[in-house]
């Protein structure tokens, strides 16, 4: 398999919270672990708000002409995300869109830069312990994630839900210096990808991030054929 890579200039430094303001019509950025829910809840508000919806591991896969677990198989993780901060930054001039990113995508010198000049970033902020009852029974959800697919080789439910936690635990704990930096957190624990997207709707009317009367459904361009 062979992957181009796209010549990646240099980057600054990770910034600061609330170190920029998003104008009218950027984006939304969800951050959070692989298996928080991003693209599920990314989808939903994109419709809720009627913007456009990306996902950034699609996109890359898209680009790459493989899956996340291939190239990481193949090429490795370090690889991965030179992709990853690739694709972040052909996003430069996007407009009105929700961007559901991958769980590590904050961690390469750069991103959060070119992330937060994109509109405004959301945590979505999902316990280990919650994702991991969310992807134990579900395997293929689990092999598509490389950084999760290993826990597989675990048979007893008991002990693949601990190693799985674990495993998540580590993840959000090596990258919490970063999620904490986002511009809005929005807790999710036992609830619907629907409840959450709800939201986080919510808080960015609070926050003003939206304009949007909270009594009235926004338009939703899905629906307009």
């Amino acid at each position: 398999m062979t992957i181009d890579v796209e010549q990646l200039a240099d980057l600054t430094a990770p910034a600061s919270l609330g170190a920029h303001r998003p104008a009218a019509g950027s984006n939304i950025i969800l951050i959070g672990a692989s298996g928080a829910g991003k693209s599920k809840v990314g989808f939903l508000l994109a419709k809720l708000l009627g913007y456009g919806f990306l996902d950034l591991d699609e996109l890359v896969e898209g680009k790459a002409h493989a899956t996340a677990e291939a190239i990481f198989a193949s090429h490795g993780e370090e690889h991965y995300r030179r992709l990853e901060s690739a694709a972040i930054m052909a996003l430069r001039g996007l407009r009105s869109h929700v961007i559901a990113t991958g769980g590590g995508a904050v961690m390469a010198a750069g991103n959060w830069d070119l992330l937060a000049r994109l509109g405004t970033i959301v945590w979505l902020n999902t316990p280990a312990d919650e994702i991991a009852r969310r992807l134990i029974g579900v395997e293929a959800e689990m092999a598509r994630r490389p950084l999760l697919a290993e826990v597989l080789e675990v048979k007893d439910r008991e002990g693949r839900l601990r190693q799985l936690t674990e495993r998540l635990s580590a993840l959000i704990g090596n990258r919490l210096e970063f999620y904490k930096q986002a511009d809005l957190v929005v807790a999710d624990s036992f609830s619907t990808p629907e409840s959450t997207a709800q939201r986080v709707r919510a808080v960015l009317v609070q926050a003003s991030v939206l304009n949007l009367p909270t009594e009235q459904q926004p338009y939703d361009r899905w629906h307009v054929l």
